[in-house]
């Protein structure tokens, strides 16, 4: 299949992006994050002292908790959490601080569709407003094939109720290298190299939304503080 049917056969748009960084005060970094209506919010935190069980003078520790919108944590929420946790300890950085822990939380408000991508690339969104070190940083995508036969990017819940096989992948923004590869139902080899091709497609307009909103977010950043210096500077001085 060429590249402009695999572009036919599939509804090949992700859901509109936002966030908003740090709407959480206790933390080192945080972002809320949506992809149409799916929200999640992510905080990190460290790196801080850790536990002498989980000390190791070869790297930091990684923490990495998921909780679903209410109730306790079940199986699919453990092996969100575990997926999650395996690109966070593939992208960051640990021999950067031995002997300590890093946090990483990962709160689900809304799940209206590809919820796995939106927890992770919410992770990967907090980890650079936290300033954690990272090898690079990684964007998840999710695509279906539908009772039809069609390709279908960054589905909603509706889409996914009559899905035949849905797929979800990570990539590195450095090399493009998958770090994370989920699939579930039936498919063609063939089917599974072009969903691969869209999803890789669909990661550089997620990166290029990270580059954007951070960029956004340090030059208001900057802003504030040069307007706070300035105001300091022309107090008029105290009489003595």
């Amino acid at each position: 299949m060429s590249k402009t049917d695999i572009e036919e056969a599939s509804k090949d748009k992700l859901r509109e992006m936002h966030c908003k960084f740090n709407a959480l005060s206790r933390c080192d970094g945080s972002v809320m994050y949506s992809q149409g209506a799916t929200v999640v919010i992510a905080a990190v935190l460290g790196p801080i002292e850790v536990k002498t069980q989980n000390l190791s003078i070869e790297g930091s520790y990684l923490e990495c908790n998921y909780r679903p919108k209410a109730g306790l944590p079940q199986v699919k929420e453990r092996i969100r959490e575990a997926a999650i946790r395996d690109v966070l300890e593939l992208a960051l950085l640990s021999e950067a601080y031995p002997r300590a822990k890093m946090s990483v939380q990962v709160q689900e408000l809304e799940d209206r569709g590809s919820i796995d991508a939106c927890a992770l690339n919410a992770a990967c969104l907090a980890m650079l407003i936290g300033g954690l070190p990272l090898k690079y940083s990684f964007a998840a995508v999710h695509c279906i094939i539908n009772e039809q036969g069609e390709f279908v990017l960054d589905p909603d819940q509706n889409e996914t109720l009559h899905q035949q096989a849905s797929f979800t992948f990570a990539f590195d923004s450095v090399d493009g290298n998958l770090l994370l590869v989920q699939t579930k139902g039936a498919f063609k080899i063939a089917q599974f190299n072009d969903i691969e091709c869209i999803c890789r497609a669909a990661s550089a307009e997620i990166f290029e939304f990270y580059r954007r909103n951070i960029a956004k977010y340090h030059g208001s950043s900057a802003e504030q503080a040069a307007a706070t210096k300035e105001g300091s500077n022309g107090d008029p001085p105290m009489e003595t």
